[in-house]
């Protein structure tokens, strides 16, 4: 099966499942009953249908903070939606925490997730460095443990419960937007003025769902590093494992150690041969690769031509390393998924961290070898004992397939979205080891084609790739920047962001703009790398 044609059937699942919603209209607003504020234990007494009201605690200014800042006096409010036990006899809901600031600006903001969820996160309304908490400026917040509770948020039992596994696709985000909306009209007497979803990782994913399912629910989405795909993009993570694992050195009983097949001194060896050949595309030989849509690269360069030592790379291992970079295949040689960006994000801890990990035994401890994901809530049906290791490309990513009725975010309809004027902003590190941007970026690229042109689609959905930036951060990047405050300008006040400002600790003393897709930054010629003032925002 190509991977257009898998695409095309999980598509249609996708299109199935959301019951025609993607071009409903908001709703009209409903009268408001008397406020309960500024009275937190009201919220206790409220009758909600299949809603359990745990706690309502009015919580003063100063006792909570986050990222340094302190929160205002809030109502803290947590409850569960629609408990039930499920047929792997687990006990389940859609839990949720509801924080209602005293002095309200009218605003209302789900703060997503991350992983496969399951803890529930202080609602706060915290996105990322350089972000102010949403709390701390007077809006109320939301989180969601996304329909069921895990040991922490890479615990995918719950793949073992169908119904689990739809809340946690995107039936929890409704049920816990409208529940939250319900709580804050009756608390303040009045709907919020605005609405807000903000988001990275898995939360980035949960901004596509609402805008593609229930665009309805939100004026403004921030959808950072969207892990959109995941019936396809771990196609490449199999790939990895396996190329990887097979030129790996062996312990004393003949088990390959996976951290082993790569050392610091490659990757680093790597990452420079990387820079080398993309880092002055851009005109500026300053350690970010600005230029990245013509950056090409082979390790095949640094192949030893003697002895392996740590100035060259083994045959195996640069046969192993360009395979993988080019993507997954199949046996016909049909490529499954995108091929992975050239970014000097391979010369840094976390990209070891992710993909081979820093285990010294044959038990590897790296994020992609450790995601039960895969196993419990990718494969139809689970598959809790699958060896990734034994992964077939010809007949594996079939099993794959069915998940994405409840967990792609990849539609190209925002016909309801636009209808609602409703503003989406994406952004996608291009060295993100764990979200391939590649399929990030090709996904905007059907999204434009499907509305219109570029023009037409940044009227509602604007994209933003960041050189050298991890997953969802990190890096060697300028990674400290506010999308949340872009959102705001974007639907309160009509300012269209044309590129974010960024910072970073890589580059100490640099400010730099990302701009806008499909524009790059390109040096002017002359000044300091660390003004923003020499690089122009232009096409490739």
């Amino acid at each position: 099966m190509t991977t257009t044609s898998m695409r095309a059937l999980a598509a249609f699942a996708v299109l199935a499942t959301a019951g025609g919603r993607s071009g409903a209209l908001p709703p009209a607003a409903a009268p408001v009953a008397a406020a309960l504020a500024p009275d937190c234990t009201a919220l206790k007494r409220l009758d909600l249908t299949n809603t359990v009201i745990k706690s309502a605690m009015r919580v003063e200014a100063n006792v909570v903070s986050a990222n340094g800042v302190q929160m205002p006096a809030h109502c803290l409010v947590s409850g569960e939606i629609h408990p039930r036990i499920g047929v792997d006899g687990v006990r389940y809901s859609m839990g949720f925490e509801l924080r209602l600031p005293l002095t309200w600006n009218g605003r209302f903001v789900f703060q997503g997730g991350g992983g496969v969820d399951g803890t529930i996160r202080a609602a706060v309304g915290s996105l990322r460095a350089g972000v102010p908490p949403a709390l701390s400026q007077g809006a109320a917040v939301v989180t969601s443990d996304m329909g069921h509770t895990g040991v922490n948020t890479g615990d995918a039992t719950f793949g073992l419960d169908p119904q689990a596994r739809i809340d946690w696709g995107y039936n929890a985000l409704d049920k816990v937007t409208l529940l939250a909306k319900d709580v804050i009209g009756k608390f303040y007497g009045s709907a919020p003025k605005y609405a807000y979803y903000i988001g990275s990782s898995g939360g980035g994913r949960q901004g596509l769902i609402l805008a593609q399912r229930f665009p309805q629910h939100f004026d403004g989405i921030v959808s950072g590093a969207p892990i959109l795909e995941q019936h396809l993009a771990q196609l490449g993570s199999m790939q990895m494992l396996k190329e990887f694992t097979a030129i790996s050195p062996k312990n004393s009983s003949g088990a390959p150690i996976l951290s082993q097949s790569f050392s610091d001194a490659d990757l680093k060896l790597i990452a420079g041969g990387v820079l080398r050949k993309c880092d002055a595309l851009d005109g500026a030989a300053d350690g970010l690769i600005e230029n990245y849509p013509a950056c090409s690269y082979s390790v095949a360069e640094l192949q030893c031509t003697g002895a392996k030592d740590a100035t060259c790379l083994s045959p195996a291992q640069v046969a192993a390393f360009d395979r993988v970079m080019a993507g997954p295949r199949n046996s016909a040689g049909v490529l499954l998924y995108p091929a992975t960006p050239w970014d000097s994000i391979i010369g840094e801890p976390e990209w070891r961290s992710n993909l081979i990990g820093t285990s010294v035994t044959a038990v590897s401890n790296s994020r992609k070898a450790t995601n039960l994901s895969i196993k419990y809530v990718f494969m139809t049906p689970a598959a809790p004992t699958f060896d990734y290791l034994k992964f077939n490309m010809d007949t594996d990513p079939a099993r794959m397939l069915a998940s994405a009725s409840f967990s792609a975010a990849t539609s190209t309809n925002y016909q309801g979205f636009k209808e609602r004027k409703g503003k989406h902003l994406i952004y996608v590190g291009m060295g993100d080891s764990l979200v391939n941007p590649a399929g990030v970026n090709r996904w905007y690229r059907e999204l434009v084609a499907a509305n219109g042109g570029i023009e037409a689609t940044q009227q509602f959905a604007r994209f933003f790739n960041v050189p050298g930036m991890g997953h969802s951060d990190g890096g060697r990047a300028l990674d400290v920047f506010d999308p949340v405050t872009a959102i705001y300008n974007w639907v309160e006040k009509g300012q269209a962001p044309e590129q974010l400002m960024a910072t970073g600790a890589s580059f100490p003393g640099r400010t730099r703009a990302i701009c806008l897709f499909p524009k790059i930054a390109r040096y002017v010629g002359s000044g300091s790398f660390d003004d923003p003032a020499n690089f122009r925002c232009v096409a490739p």
